[in-house]
């Protein structure tokens, strides 16, 4: 495995927002940048705002104590996993809930963000209709996603990126990513159950060729780090092994202007099967 964060990096701190043609030529041969600094602190406020919000909605429901104005992330931590071990099934409710909260829309169509990913694939994309907030529960396993290709579970153009934007500093100790570069410019490989040393809902890689990446990158993001890699690029999250619940903000952004998926209509295949494996629950 290659030092931390040994990955294309726009720093924009020292650069400003613009990419250059050398950093986009990385990114093409990499399969993944990160931009250091593309937003705020504050500017996730609404998220988190957002998600206080609903789990005092939430609280209020299930009759348990109701928490205002505790929109921290480690105050939303506490309240989710407390919610979580009365109340089994509320961090389902919150997370399908946060998919339509207008703070999420607003930060995935951000100015600063759109430029960047323009720039990456052209000036006619499109977002994913999912506007995730991921949220890794301490030690839990069942929905942690180990070695995967965005594309198997979402397809659309292969060119396709994911957004993966921490709402606080994540790093290998709470379930930050691990990338395997230069992987993307192959075919799609075939997912199915295998063993990574997970007990997982997910669809995964095959091992064997999992141990053939010679290029995996561990990642560590501060608050206002936006990762963004190709929908081709395998990569898995590290178990949580804190004790605080990883949210991340995580999109998609499709390029319309890709000649194959122009003449598909915009549409996807069926992917039925990589559905039916998310859609399981633990045994």
């Amino acid at each position: 495995m290659l030092p931390l964060n040994q990955l294309c990096t726009l720093n924009c701190y020292q650069d400003g927002f613009e990419l250059s043609d050398a950093l986009r030529n990385q990114y093409a041969e990499e399969g993944a940048i990160l931009v250091k600094g593309l937003f705020s602190p504050d500017e996730f406020l609404p998220i988190r705002n957002s998600l206080a919000g609903r789990l005092a909605l939430l609280e209020s429901h299930f009759g348990a104590p109701v928490s205002q104005d505790a929109n921290e992330i480690t105050q939303i931590s506490d309240r989710l996993r407390e919610l979580e071990s009365n109340h089994p099934g509320a961090q389902s409710i919150l997370y399908d809930s946060m998919n339509a909260a207008p703070a999420l829309h607003s930060m995935g169509s951000h100015p600063k963000l759109l430029t960047i990913l323009e720039t990456l694939l052209s000036p006619e994309i499109s977002i994913h209709d999912r506007y995730i907030i991921l949220m890794s529960m301490p030690h839990a396993e069942w929905h942690l996603a180990s070695w995967h290709q965005d594309w198997y579970y979402n397809e659309g153009p292969y060119s396709t990126i994911t957004l993966y934007a921490p709402l606080q500093k994540t790093d290998q100790n709470n379930g930050s990513l691990k990338l395997a570069l230069g992987e993307h410019r192959k075919a799609p490989v075939a997912h199915d159950e295998h063993n990574h040393g997970i007990n997982t809902k997910w669809h995964s890689l095959p091992p064997d060729v999992v141990d053939q990446y010679d290029r995996v990158v561990p990642t560590e993001l501060e608050v206002g780090d936006v990762l963004l890699f190709h929908s081709l690029t395998p990569h898995t999250p590290c178990k949580n092994q804190s004790e605080y619940v990883r949210f991340v903000l995580n999109l998609r952004y499709r390029d319309l202007r890709d000649p194959q998926f122009l003449k598909e209509g915009w549409r996807i295949r069926d992917i039925t099967h990589a559905r039916r494996a998310m859609s399981r629950t633990a045994s």
